[in-house]
């Protein structure tokens, strides 16, 4: 039986003095080319039982952990051309050297990122026997103690590589060997030693390293990225619409295998999944286990800690590490500068100076610089800084969203991105404090959940001994406390019933009593997955190994054993953690109560973007998506900009889910699997002209787009419009004119608006902006010319104008608008109600 289930079955409701209290707090805590390998045994004739493989990478002498950073490939009749494709489009995760084993029956490859030995550790490797090979992604940190323990048992060994080892622990003892691995792997073995062949993928206890895996036709794929898996001919990339509808609704994911890609599953953490000809096979080799007789000094979970920052420094490249100033990041660094004092010879490899890297955002609240600098300063670590902006972002959402491979719970990620790409060049590996919060309670909910416990166990004198801080104080009034003037927001309204019809609420068991249940179902399911995720894409992409100390297996398994009363203290979380970094770091991380981590001011960047968010939000694809009343969320989005609607993660869901389906779903194979840059724009235009289905609209596709803009946007009315910037005279910008068009001109421009006035064919409006840049929902315009009078005028106006398209007025003085065709009928006809008021407008307060 799972924990999972054995938790759900044993749920026990809280019991207190105060039910009101309990229920608020409730509901704030819920890798050179490749050799030819004849089929034989080594030192012997051909043998008609030996291996089939054809091309193999000969394994050679080296010493330590790999590095391998990709790993795909199929069960399936062989296809060259579709496995080097695989390869091919991982090269950012491992841009050193690759190699792969092809046999009748199935294909691995791998992709290499040097970390150890960089003459060496070319995989994937085999046994001597030519029946097992492997292709093996991430580090087992033990490997020394498993590979005197192999050796006691009679196994022989030709390398130094924690690969070798991983291999022969498999040839003896299975997928049992797979508990035994402490560190971060994912692996595929093609195990040839029987008549019935297996395939044999598998992940590391806790999902550092990702796997995924889909049946194409006749085959089964591999990948570490999903998609890479858009390489694969007759592979199309649909939507998960339950994940879509889970993530919309609940802003859940990668809480269990599925994915946002239909037919496409993760290999879950502590799990091996077996290939064969008759089917599939899933084991889970490894349950978390909780007590709480733990030895709780904070002397041992220091040699631990200590322990596992030591083990993650092993490289013959330069290590840094990430730091963000909060309790985890702060305690790695201190740690590395204390094994530096000591001379630990692994800590080598942070070189001279130990460089850590940082995002900051000068002036903002979420700046953490005051205690990034104290932990500089008592390490003697040498600082790198980047500062995010919200123009940057962006710029690149594009490359982003598609490093990201899915959605993601908030704009977040970008900070680490940033962080990644400084680390870049710089250092090959980076440390950092992934998993420290879920495994020792650092986030702010996880104090009503230990409050609500002490309810439960009814330890009154503990609860009043507790406190509420400031933190939790402005969280209980954020989520409960009225804000006068302000709608709030409900996603439910939002999401079209045809959509949300038929679709499961996802099955969520985060209970809100039970701190120790909470953090383990987080750190397992609902919190960390995503993390690590978000880490493995944004270091990659970057072809930078990232490690998480504090998910090392035997720190985390002590600390699973810990008394919750180890972790919260008077008001302060991570007790235990703190006490045992006392005298290493200094006192204002140590003393902080505050969380803020890799993250960006988000709701303040979409206001300060409003009109690059306004522009998606209006474009014609969003608008006749079938997940979402977008015209209403347009508004809603407007509403919350000016303060009549509250803020929401909910706005950035449905941005990132457009800018997901335009870079996966819209594009074709072979572009979806190149990084976009900034056409996530032109992919949305390309949609409009297919909806418009005119001549004009694809006429004004290949002709200039505003600066930084959509060509095209949709009016209340369900017109799509498009527009195009004008140079020139009045002469020269009337002669592009036909009846019906919008010619919008900057009046800072010094255009002669009355010769452009003389100049235009009847039935073409022309209107003066008054102020370029200014309010972008309500610009001041002014009109005249023959159609002033049209009806709609102002509709298209509003639309033409709603992002700002003018921002360049300083290169195009004027603007044509044009429209090109209609939204679907079921779309226009909604908007048309809304824009006749017969639909309650978002934004309007309760």
């Amino acid at each position: 039986m799972s924990f999972t289930t054995v938790m759900r079955r044993r749920g026990v409701s809280a019991t207190g003095p105060s039910a009101s209290f309990s229920r608020a707090i409730q509901t704030v805590a819920r890798c050179r080319p490749e050799y030819t390998l004849p089929s034989r045994r080594l030192g012997g004739a051909p043998d008609a039982g030996a291996s089939r493989c054809r091309r193999v990478r000969y394994p050679r002498p080296h010493g330590g952990p790999i590095g391998v950073c990709g790993i795909a490939g199929f069960q399936g009749p062989p296809a060259p051309e579709i496995l080097d494709a695989l390869s091919a489009s991982m090269r950012h995760r491992g841009p050193d050297d690759h190699g792969a084993v092809t046999d009748g029956w199935a294909s691995i490859a791998s992709r290499r990122l040097s970390i150890v030995d960089l003459e060496h550790g070319h995989q994937p490797m085999s046994t001597a026997d030519g029946r097992l090979h492997i292709a093996y992604n991430g580090e087992v940190y033990n490997f020394r103690e498993l590979r005197e323990e192999l050796r006691g048992r009679g196994a022989t060994f030709a390398t130094e590589s924690d690969t070798e080892v991983v291999l022969k622990a498999y040839e003896l003892d299975g997928r049992s060997a797979f508990r035994r691995f402490n560190g971060m792997f994912a692996l595929a073995l093609l195990d040839l030693r029987s008549e019935r062949p297996e395939l044999v993928l598998a992940r590391d206890h806790f999902g550092i390293k990702p796997l995924y895996h889909a049946r194409v036709g006749d085959r089964v794929f591999f990948s570490s990225e999903v998609k890479s898996l858009l390489s694969v001919p007759g592979f199309r990339a649909r939507p998960n619409e339950q994940r879509l509808y889970e993530y919309l609704r609940w802003s859940l994911h990668d809480h269990d295998e599925a994915t946002f890609f239909e037919g496409v599953r993760s290999v879950e953490p502590a799990t091996c999944l077996t290939v064969r000809d008759d089917g599939e096979e899933v084991h889970r080799y490894w349950e978390p286990r909780l007590s709480e007789d733990g030895d709780p000094s904070p002397e041992r979970f220091r040699e631990l800690f200590r322990r596992a920052v030591e083990r993650r420094l092993v490289a013959d490249v330069r290590v840094g590490t990430c730091l963000s100033g909060g309790l985890d990041s702060s305690s790695i660094v201190c740690m590395i500068a204390a094994l530096i004092r000591e001379h630990s010879p692994d800590a080598a490899s942070v070189g001279e100076h130990l460089e850590t890297f940082s995002a900051v955002f000068p002036g903002d609240p979420i700046d953490e610089r005051p205690w990034i600098d104290a932990v500089l300063e008592a390490s003697g670590a040498r600082g790198n800084f980047v500062a995010p902006d919200s123009a940057e972002f962006v710029r690149e959402l594009g490359d982003l969203v598609w490093s990201l491979d899915e959605p993601v719970v908030s704009s977040g990620p970008y900070a680490q991105w940033c962080v990644m790409r400084l680390a870049h060049g710089r250092v090959k590996v980076l440390l950092d404090g992934q998993g420290g919060d879920e495994l020792l309670g650092g986030y702010v909910p996880y104090r009503f959940v230990y409050l609500r416990q002490l309810l439960r166990q009814r330890r009154f004198g503990r609860l009043a001994r507790e406190g509420l801080g400031r933190q939790e104080l402005r969280m209980l009034a954020q989520r409960f406390l009225p804000r006068p003037g302000r709608a709030s927001m409900n996603p439910v309204r939002y999401l079209r019933a045809a959509f949300v019809d038929g679709k499961a609420a996802p099955r969520d068991e985060r209970v809100t009593d039970d701190l120790k249940k909470r953090l383990l179902l987080d750190l397992t399911t609902y919190s960390l997955p995503s993390l690590l995720r978000y880490e493995d894409r944004n270091s990659m992409a970057h072809s930078i190994e990232a490690r998480p100390p504090l998910l090392d297996l035997e720190l985390v398994e002590h600390a699973l054993s810990l008394p919750a009363d180890a972790l919260m203290h008077r008001g302060r979380s991570r007790v235990i953690f703190r006490e045992a970094m006392r005298g290493l770091l200094p006192a204002l991380v140590l003393r902080r109560r505050t969380k803020t981590g890799f993250t960006t001011p988000e709701m303040r960047w979409l206001e300060r973007e409003r009109a690059s968010m306004t522009g998606i939000l209006r474009s014609p694809s969003f608008l006749t998506r079938p997940y979402w009343d977008g015209a209403a969320i347009a508004d809603a989005f407007e509403a919350a900009c000016e303060g009549r609607m509250e803020q929401s993660l909910f706005f950035w869901r449905v941005l990132n889910t457009e800018l997901w389906l335009r870079v996966f779903i819209d594009r074709s194979p072979a572009t979806a699997s190149v990084r976009p840059g900034r056409d996530w724009e032109s992919i949305g235009d390309e949609m409009a002209v297919a909806l418009a289905g005119s001549v004009a609209a694809a006429t004004a596709l290949a002709g200039p787009a505003p600066p930084g803009r959509h060509r095209f946007i949709a009016d209340g009315n369900g017109r799509i419009l498009a527009r195009s910037p004008l140079d020139g005279g009045p002469e020269q910008m009337a002669a592009t004119l036909v009846d019906g068009d919008v010619v919008v001109v900057a009046a800072a421009a010094g255009i002669d608006v009355e010769r452009l006035r003389a100049a235009v064919p009847d039935g073409v409006t022309v209107a003066i902006l008054a102020e370029p840049g200014g309010s972008i929902s309500q610009p001041s315009i002014e009109s005249g010319g023959g159609a002033s009078s049209r009806t709609g005028l102002a509709a298209v106006l509003a639309a033409a104008m709603a992002d700002d398209p003018m921002h360049g007025a300083e290169h195009h003085a004027a603007l044509r608008v044009r429209e090109v065709g209609r939204l679907p009928r079921p779309v226009a006809a909604e908007r048309e109600r809304r824009a006749a008021g017969k639909v309650e407008p978002p934004g309007s307060p309760a």
